[in-house]
């Protein structure tokens, strides 16, 4: 996969999830398929992981470097 696809991959994934249609409150299933609401913190450390992976990619890992 080269550089630009996976940008582009992250983009996606990001306004995919921002674009979404459902007022619901994102979710996730544990092991055993039981589902629990995501907090805040980990909608903000699902963003930053991919935010940080084009940053690198950009070239501008100083934007969460140095913050």
């Amino acid at each position: 996969m080269s550089e630009q696809d996976t940008v582009r991959d992250n983009l996606k994934t990001l306004f995919d999830f921002n674009n979404s249609e459902s007022s619901h409150v994102p979710y996730q299933r544990d092991q055993s398929g039981v589902v629990h609401l995501i907090t805040v913190h980990e909608l903000q450390q699902f963003n930053e992981e991919r935010l940080a992976a084009i940053a690198d990619l950009l070239g501008m890992s100083d934007l969460y470097l140095n913050s």
